[in-house]
């Protein structure tokens, strides 16, 4: 098992990534979802993250754990997500890219 690439409150890391995660936190949430599925974003990513962004961030912070083979639980994971829900947004971003994918879609290019 391994750890997280980038600390939970290291947000300043890449202040693109931070300014995207925090100014469009659902539409970070629905190309993190796409991206773990390795597919494109498609509408049901935003029918079910409008519907419920906790639940539906608690689940692709859960999936990209164990993609990756991080150490957690789901229940780490619902707390985390209720802890920060931005800088735990900013984290999974910075955890995809660190392993090369692109979660962020055109605003990353």
């Amino acid at each position: 098992m391994s750890n997280w690439e980038h600390g939970l409150c290291d947000c300043t890391s890449d202040i693109r990534v931070c300014c995207i995660s925090y100014l469009w936190p659902q539409l970070q949430i629905m190309q993190q979802r796409a991206t773990v599925d390795g597919r494109q974003c498609e509408i049901t990513d935003c029918i079910f993250t409008a519907l419920c962004f906790p639940c539906v961030t608690c689940l692709t912070r859960s999936q990209i754990r164990e993609k990756h083979g991080i150490e957690g639980s789901g229940v780490m994971d619902c707390l985390t997500v209720c802890y920060c829900t931005l800088c735990t947004i900013h984290q999974q971003t910075m955890q995809l890219q660190a392993k090369g994918e692109k979660p962020s879609g055109l605003f990353m290019v």
